[in-house]
């Protein structure tokens, strides 16, 4: 045959011809070592040699054999190749070779760096290369899109022939971890993420926009409002089925396809838009030697300091804290139902504990979600969406959030177009219920009862009830000041047996029960706290239902593996059995023993039998449900900030630099505790010379306030003292950095972040553990709006517009004062006592360890007693 015909088969079948090897060599299968690995490349790179070596036997070989020697040469190559860089530096165990010391590893990486070396400076495969790409056809290559049809799959060696054609009409979707798409993706000129847990089946394309990229680099904003510009749009995600999250990727990777194809309304991608799936992912990329680059290589990659010089904010990592109340139809604000709606399918994955981004519950630009659509509402002549091979039922997850499942199908969880929490029939977990952002506590309810978890709804809408109005929306940006009236919010409705509830009939959870805990020698400190915690109804529901077993981080580095939470668990839980199965006219009384025992073992402070602190108790209980539920307990920790950006946050206003300074912290501490009881407070140190201060931002979920020397005092008089400016002593001065010297300087306190349930300390110890038993006047209802920092002037970093969330940081903070913790005596013989609002129809109730009662006077509660006070943000008062 003439030379002149094309003989060789393309490279593109050549690399399907060395896969295929790999898959069918025993040695190259799933669980193999990396020692037999090398050996494989070993053995394949003296192939690849010895067949060059033919090469130069020019007389001794015809044209027919040159061909095929060219082709096995390069599939010798490309097997090395795709073992050596792709292959072996996935495996677990290479990772662990890379570590250690010992002599064979260190001969397996003297192995493996030689056989990197020899890929890198082997000189002869640029000819083998080229000899083929002369020398072959393209028949077998894409030479059209005609058989890529929308809804379809498009494999690795496609998607690389067609980037190397033009990739810059080609728009990559990467449906992954923005921390995974940062670390590696697909390289292209056109690439962006989009999160599997910012977007649902109800969006349209405007939505994905609005919300779900709201905290991604505005390169990639910019890229996406360009969709309808491009030939193909592909998406991928990750094919690795050993990745705990596989199923959930593949099942949003699928609803993101259905979104873009059908509800893409604001750009509708006309008919020669190609919108299509990589078949199995980065992973099978990556196995085929595809191109890959990391965040490094764009700009919209800075750290968390970076939106004090440039506005961007994609270091923040903004989060969606965990919502815990079912009853958001009739406790908030239509827009506020919406947000809480947009983020949650299916909250049911158990192993999946890992940060989570995705929109913030008070930015702005919120959109009402659009209704889901079944496949029977889909238009006519809409392309069928291919089934993923890989496709299962796959579990959203462990963002606790309430559970949205968008299935039109399903009658079972509805009741008069309203929503309730439930459980997945298919999998009998129960959703994790949520809290309203703004109330999740009417001021007045006429009975205090939590749905427990039934089969899964759709969240629809509400229907209007009568109710105390309220005057503030969460949803407003803090780049705007409020200045007009802000939307009522209608009162949690009466539930009786002649009236319908906006939920659907369920089980409920009286979560004012009433019973006594004995006291195992001075552990009143502990049971009043514990007395005072369950009147959060927030917090009980989620250990009295379970839901807190799927946020445990096993990762959380600080955490206790989940050890005091499932204790904790299991205290709520008896209690509120014995408190269900009344005797003559009093319940048993539950003795905390293994509670007791557990935080002993986790701190040795509770071990023994001594009295201690009630508020340092109430502090390390909340502090350790923290960590245990901590979704960001193992990320690492933030970079400081540098020297530029510290100076651009000092100019900024301390509503604008405490809000960037809580999304940061989010990084790190991302709870359903965070959620409802920390906040911030600022301490200001300024020098009196040169006038220059230095601001730090302090989370807290106890405020210490301290109670002034005198007869008597008003509690605002204690957040006066707390404050207050204070002038440094001459020991205290501030070591100045722009004086150089310690100066003559100031501190001051300034509350920037007011929590749900507030939680404050009067300080009634001082240094030498005195006590200072003033009575402190503490209002039923308090008002710390002045307290609270609002001094935004306009300013924002460069390049922020309203992108930073409010997280319910919209004045006026009022208080309903729901517990009341009393210490009677000294810190070491004293006595620790309980007060507790147990709703309208029990009303307040006194707790003395196994005994209680209720309050003989309205205002028995108001005591010089006094120690912890517990209070819940109201609306409407």
């Amino acid at each position: 045959m003439s030379s002149s015909k094309l003989r060789c088969k393309s490279i593109s079948k050549l690399s399907n011809v060395a896969e295929q090897f790999m898959i069918q060599d025993s040695r190259c299968g799933p669980g193999a070592r990396v020692m037999t690995l090398l050996q494989v490349c070993l053995d394949t790179l003296e192939a690849y040699k010895d067949e060059y070596k033919k090469l130069k036997r020019n007389d001794e070989v015809s044209q027919e054999q040159i061909y095929h020697i060219y082709e096995s040469a390069y599939v010798y190559y490309k097997i090395v190749h795709s073992l050596v860089l792709n292959r072996i530096p996935n495996l677990n165990e290479f990772h662990q070779v890379k570590r250690r010391s010992n002599t064979s590893d260190k001969k397996l990486m003297e192995i493996y760096n030689m056989l990197v070396k020899s890929l890198l400076y082997d000189e002869k495969i640029s000819g083998v290369k080229t000899f083929i790409k002369e020398h072959s056809s393209d028949i077998d290559e894409i030479s059209s899109d005609k058989e890529l049809k929308t809804g379809g799959f498009i494999s690795a060696k496609e998607l690389e022939f067609l980037l190397k054609s033009d990739d810059r009409n080609i728009l990559l979707v990467d449906v992954r971890q923005r921390s995974e798409f940062e670390e590696t993706h697909i390289k292209a000129s056109n690439v962006i993420c989009i999160e599997p847990i910012s977007f649902k089946s109800s969006y349209t394309d405007l939505e994905l926009e609005k919300k779900s990229m709201i905290t991604s680099p505005n390169v990639e904003i910019d890229i996406f409002k360009r969709r309808n510009e491009f030939t193909f749009v592909i998406l991928y995600t990750d094919g690795n089925k050993e990745n705990g999250h596989h199923n959930f990727y593949i099942q949003q990777e699928m609803v993101l396809l259905d979104l873009l194809i059908n509800r893409s309304f604001a750009k509708p991608l006309h008919k020669d838009v190609k919108i299509l799936v990589l078949e199995a992912g980065i992973s099978s990329w990556k196995f085929h030697g595809g191109s890959c680059s990391s965040s490094e290589n764009f700009q919209g990659n800075q750290d968390s300091g970076a939106i004090y010089i440039n506005g961007n904010t994609s270091g923040l990592k903004l989060q969606q804290l965990p919502k815990l109340t079912p009853n958001i139809s009739s406790s908030m604000h239509s827009s506020m139902k919406d947000m809480m709606r947009s983020t949650s399918q299916d909250p049911s994955n158990a192993g999946f504990n890992l940060p989570i981004q995705q929109r913030p519950p008070g930015s702005a630009n919120l959109i009402n979600p659009s209704p889901s659509v079944s496949p029977s509402q889909l238009p006519l002549g809409s392309p069928p969406l291919s089934h993923h091979p890989d496709m299962k039922f796959a579990k959203y997850p462990t963002t606790p959030q309430l559970a949205d499942k968008d299935n039109a199908n399903d009658s079972n969880g509805t009741a008069n177009g309203t929503a309730n929490g439930g459980s997945s029939a298919g999998n009998g977990l129960p959703t994790f219920t949520n809290v309203s952002p703004i109330n999740s506590r009417a001021v007045t309810p006429a009975r205090r009862t939590i749905a427990s978890p039934n089969p899964p709804s759709i969240l629809v809408g509400s229907s209007a009830t009568n109710g105390t109005s309220a005057n503030t929306n969460t949803n407003q940006p803090l780049s705007k000041t409020p200045t007009q009236p802000l939307p009522t919010l209608p009162q949690l409705p009466t539930r009786s047996s002649n009236s319908q509830s906006s939920l659907t009939q369920t089980k409920q959870y009286d979560l004012d029960f009433t019973v006594g805990l004995e006291n195992m020698g001075n552990s009143c400190y502990i049971n009043c706290i514990i007395q005072c915690l369950l009147g959060t109804h927030e917090l009980t529901n989620i250990f009295l239902n379970n839901s807190y077993e799927r946020h445990i981080n096993l990762n959380s580095k600080l955490g206790s593996k989940g050890v005091l939470a499932k204790h904790f668990a299991r205290l709520i839980h008896q209690m509120h059995q014995s408190a269900a199965f009344k005797k003559s006219d009093k319940n048993k009384a539950v003795r905390p023993y293994e509670f007791k025992m557990a935080c002993g073992s986790i701190n040795s402070l509770f071990r023994e039998s001594g009295q201690q602190d009630s508020q340092e108790f109430c502090q390390f209980l909340l502090d350790g449900l923290h960590e245990d539920l901590n979704q960001c307990g193992g990320n690492p920790p933030l970079k400081e900030l540098s020297e530029e950006a510290e100076k651009m946050r000092e100019r900024l206003s301390m509503r604008i630099a405490s809000s960037i300074e809580w999304e940061r912290y989010l990084t790190r501490d991302f709870s359903v505790i965070v959620d409802l009881f920390q906040g911030q407070y600022a301490s200001q140190l300024r020098c009196k010379v040169c006038n220059h201060t230095s601001t730090t931002y302090q989370p807290f979920s106890i405020l210490a306030a301290p109670v002034p020397h005198a007869k008597s005092c008003y509690l605002l008089d204690c957040f006066k003292e707390f404050t207050k400016l204070e002038q440094l002593e001459k020991d205290e001065e501030w070591l100045c950095p722009y004086c150089k010297k310690k100066q003559p300087s100031t501190k001051k306190l300034t509350i920037t972040r007011l929590p749900r349930n507030l939680i404050i300390h009067l300080k009634r110890f001082d240094n030498m553990l005195n006590k200072n038993n003033v009575l402190v006047n503490y209002p039923f209802f308090l008002d710390l709006t002045p307290f609270w920092a609002n001094d935004f002037d306009g300013r924002l970093p460069p390049g922020v517009t309203d992108e930073l969330p409010s997280r319910g940081q919209v004045a006026p903070f009022k208080y309903k004062l729901y517990a009341v913790a009393s210490h009677s005596g000294s810190l070491y013989g004293g006595h620790y006592t309980a007060y507790v609002d147990k709703g309208l129809n029990k009303g307040w109730y006194y707790f003395d360890d196994t005994g209680y009662r209720p309050m003989r006077t309205p205002t028995e509660c108001i005591t010089s007693n006094a120690y912890v006070l517990f209070y819940h943000r109201v609306y409407g008062v």
